[in-house]
């Protein structure tokens, strides 16, 4: 992921299109992943910091879990 970071920087592009799937969750019923919270405000505070323009789509995520993580998702784009 760090790399795909690397690279927007690189490309600059004018808007960033962010796929925003929360299924990669540590306790999501139907993957097999290990992300945490805390990592989806990394990601989201990663993407503010690059300093292009973005939006995201919220894609899969069928854990209760949900909402922290989308909060913590967008408490990281915010910066707060």
């Amino acid at each position: 992921l760090s790399r795909a970071l690397d690279d927007l920087k690189k490309f600059k592009p004018d808007l960033v299109a962010v796929s925003a799937g929360f299924d990669a969750y540590a306790r999501d019923p139907l993957a097999q992943e290990t992300l945490e919270a805390e990592d989806f405000y990394w990601l989201g505070q990663s993407i503010r910091k690059i300093g292009i323009p973005a939006f995201s789509i919220l894609e899969g995520g069928y854990s209760k879990g949900l909402p922290e993580l989308i909060l913590a998702y967008l408490k990281g784009l915010e910066g707060k």
